[in-house]
């Protein structure tokens, strides 16, 4: 875009002094964090250092993160909102389920791999994400959000498939969604427990269980259980 007068491009207002001080401060904290957290790991590392390392009073860390906690989803969140975009748009797409739901979860499974220290504490810290507390800060909660997110679209897709009789529609959608996410949170804490994890070995085990999943345990037979519906019975 260019200036009428000048006739040269014009550039985004400049930030003020006080902006480029607090985005200083932030990008200080965020990087001191992340080097104290893989140095020391999670639980060793202190709020403190974290201030001392980069050079901010103690009192300005918690103006940007309410605790530890949510210093760690500070570093990741942003990432991770990128991850979800993709994921988006890769359950958007006409494969089989399996297919769509890998495609999801090598995304990050990809992301997790990078910084295995980090991605461990996070994926420790929320694993409760469905937990009704009252003391997230507010990267926590925008972390909690995320996931909620993750499963919203994943009763969506669901919900898509049984509409088009892909999948059965004997169990309601959001509880499928469920038995995906709680496959999801429980091997990836199980891969990144590993010294090195690689991706291929957790997605080939992640394959696996929601490849079962899909496929059931069939045939029908008097050791198969009805699945709750969630509804009331009517009244006799």
């Amino acid at each position: 875009m260019k200036d009428t007068l000048t006739g040269k491009s014009a550039s985004a207002p400049a930030l003020g002094l006080r902006e480029r001080s607090k985005q200083d401060k932030l990008r200080r904290i965020k990087q001191a964090a992340r080097e104290v957290f893989l140095e020391k790991g999670f639980d060793d590392a202190t709020t403190r250092e974290i201030a001392q390392r980069a050079d901010v009073a103690i009192g300005t860390v918690f103006v940007y993160a309410a605790d530890k906690r949510d210093l760690l989803m500070l570093i990741i969140n942003n990432d991770l909102d990128a991850v979800n975009e993709k994921g988006e748009k890769a359950l958007q797409s006409d494969l089989p389920l399996l297919e769509q739901l890998m495609k999801f979860f090598t995304l990050r499974y990809t992301y997790w791999a990078k910084e295995p220290p980090l991605s461990r504490a996070a994926v420790q810290e929320t694993a409760d994400f469905l937990a009704e507390t009252t003391d997230k800060g507010k990267e926590t909660s925008r972390f909690y959000a995320r996931r909620s997110n993750i499963s919203s679209m994943l009763t969506d897709l669901a919900r898509q498939k049984q509409e088009a009789g892909k999948i059965a529609n004997t169990a309601p959608p959001e509880l499928i969604a469920g038995l995906i996410m709680t496959i999801y949170l429980t091997e990836v804490r199980r891969w990144l427990a590993q010294g090195t994890p690689k991706p291929a070995v957790g997605l080939a085990r992640l394959r696996a269980l929601l490849a079962l999943a899909i496929q059931g345990l069939g045939p029908t037979g008097a050791e198969v259980p009805a699945i709750p519906t969630g509804k009331k019975p009517r009244a006799k």
